[in-house]
């Protein structure tokens, strides 16, 4: 069965004045979630210039865009970075000079036989629970599951990834995603939570990755923070991209997850025209630690069909993070990433601030330090290798 919200269908606001009258504070998540655009056209009478894409590109990715979203999108600019990052483009029709693919990150081949959990490193999985979102992002690294009804997660295979977690002692780190676990209800939620927290007390670390928090912030409410504070649920990341994403609706119930005693953490996806920035990204960084949000992973954009015109290139992610470090508070200093294809796992992306070279006549290495405003020290210290001598009795 496909893992969905479902209620009566209420309106969907047509025209610019009937959104911007509509408060989202005024109504349940799952009535906003009903209200979601799922056709380019439907956004024609609320947003200007916006592209008619050919339907073939729902043949591959579906769309969907919550009311609050779309009041974040510029009436007239197609370049506004929440339009881009939501609204088809032709250019996902197009083919890059290099391969792209559904499964680029090999997710499958590291996928329990029969359940829903990826395994890749030694002490930590990923458990997958629902192919849902709230809104789509075009750019979706699993986009071979997400929106799709092959890619739905059954109840069985929920069941036997519990299962699997509780029967291996070793895992100490579960990680809930998908899909946007926030898209069950709080009793599924609840049901889920407590399977985990009682079959697999070995579990030390409980999170859950989210951006519905960003696409639908009235989906946090006391309601789920008792159930993921009764179930120690220790962090949620969220997704932003962009500072417009940063309302003060989104500030409010982030304030809830943290009165409920949970760490906040930030993750990022380095998207080109969106936030390939630094001034963008200091402001963005900036403006989430002062909601107490860390900033924790700059992804750069996968390899995914229909998502290579948003890829950043390796030398332009080397010089976002050069403006970063240094020039903004250190904790607001994200750990820029690629992840590698066919399930290589994550790996930083780091500028060379410290080198060891070799000294001229061979007698050993010396180490060269850059500091971020370009300056420099040698420290032939670090590159000797010393042996304290033996104190006699």
């Amino acid at each position: 069965m496909l893992q969905t919200v479902e209620f009566a269908t209420p309106k969907i606001f047509m025209s610019y004045d009937e959104l911007h009258a509509y408060d989202p504070e005024s109504e349940s998540w799952q009535k906003q979630f009903a209200r979601r655009y799922t056709h380019h056209a439907q956004l024609q009478g609320v947003l200007n210039h916006v592209e008619d894409v050919n339907e073939t590109v729902y043949n591959k990715f579906a769309i969907a865009v919550t009311p609050y979203m779309a009041r974040l999108m510029d009436r007239n600019d197609p370049n506004c970075p929440i339009r881009m990052q939501y609204l088809p483009s032709f250019h996902e029709e197009t083919k890059p000079g290099f391969a792209t693919m559904l499964d680029q990150l090999g997710e499958e081949g590291d996928t329990i036989p029969g359940t829903s959990i990826v395994h890749r490193y030694p002490r930590r999985v990923l458990f997958l629970v629902s192919n849902t979102c709230a809104t789509l992002c075009r750019f979706c690294t699993r986009k071979r599951m997400v929106s799709q009804p092959s890619g739905s997660v059954h109840k069985d295979e929920i069941e036997a990834s519990i299962d699997y977690i509780a029967n291996n002692k070793n895992i100490e780190d579960v990680l809930l995603s998908g899909g946007d676990p926030l898209t069950f209800t709080d009793e599924r939620l609840d049901e889920i939570l407590g399977m985990i927290r009682t079959r697999a007390p070995h579990v030390r670390f409980l999170r859950i990755g989210s951006r519905m928090v960003v696409q639908m912030p009235t989906r946090i409410t006391p309601e789920l923070c008792a159930v993921l504070e009764k179930h120690r649920v220790q962090m949620v990341n969220i997704h932003i991209n962009h500072p417009k994403e940063i309302t003060p609706l989104l500030r409010r119930r982030v304030k809830l997850l943290q009165k409920a005693g949970i760490m906040m953490g930030l993750q990022t996806v380095c998207l080109k025209g969106v936030n390939d920035s630094v001034e963008v990204m200091r402001e963005l960084f900036m403006q989430s630690v002062e909601m107490g949000v860390r900033p924790y992973y700059v992804y750069s954009t996968d390899m995914v069909e229909g998502a290579h015109h948003f890829i950043v290139p390796h030398r332009r992610m080397l010089e976002l993070y050069e403006g970063l470090r240094g020039w903004i508070s250190g904790p607001a200093v994200p750990t820029f990433i690629v992840d590698g294809l066919g399930g290589l796992g994550k790996l930083p992306i780091i500028p060379s601030y410290v080198r060891e070279e070799a000294l001229p006549d061979g007698s050993g290495t010396t180490v060269k330090c850059r500091n971020y405003a370009g300056k420099t020290v040698e420290m032939p210290g670090l590159g000797q290798d010393f042996s304290l001598p033996t104190v006699s009795n």
